[in-house]
């Protein structure tokens, strides 16, 4: 029996192998595509979490403003000898002009613990565009003497007797 061998030149053996590996198969091309449409999804939820965390960030920083704002407002109001009243909520516009949310504030006024004392809270709302929970919410809380009780005054009476007494006793 004789064998047969067939000989194949050695140009043409690398040639077979060098075009059998040239690409990716469509397994590996389908998988990598599912690998990437992952990771995008899990970036997106990670880019949206992080701008909603920059809008709830903005907002309370102009509930905060707002709120400072508006409590100075009123205890300016009251060194000029008003008494604060309740207010109910207001709107009112932000201090960024960029923003297009909706702010509310409101004060409410109540008599403290101690005789005198007067509690004032003023609490400052981002409203939710869509009606539901507020987007943020500032709240500070402030006591005060009440101004009706007139203490500058009985004081400015104190001393102008004192020194109506002083003045008698320098020239007695």
């Amino acid at each position: 029996m004789r064998h047969t061998t067939l000989v194949v030149p050695a140009k043409q053996r690398i040639s077979y192998r060098a075009s059998g590996s040239r690409g990716f198969s469509l397994l590996e091309i389908l998988l990598a595509l599912a690998i990437l449409g992952g990771s995008l999804a899990i970036l997106s939820r990670i880019v949206d979490t992080g701008i909603s965390a920059a809008r709830e960030a903005r907002d309370l920083a102009n509930a905060r403003m707002i709120c400072q704002a508006k409590l100075s407002e009123v205890l300016l109001n009251s060194t000029a000898g008003f008494t604060p009243q309740t207010q109910p909520p207001t709107p009112v516009d932000s201090f960024d002009s960029q923003s297009s949310t909706p702010f509310e504030f409101s004060v409410e006024v109540q008599p403290g613990q101690l005789g005198g004392i007067l509690v004032i809270r003023v609490v400052v709302e981002a409203k939710n565009p869509d009606g539901g929970e507020p987007l943020a919410r500032y709240s500070l809380v402030r006591w005060m003497i009440d101004p009706a009780l007139g203490l500058e005054e009985l004081e400015a009476e104190e001393e102008a007797a004192r020194e109506e007494a002083a003045g008698m006793e320098g020239s007695a």
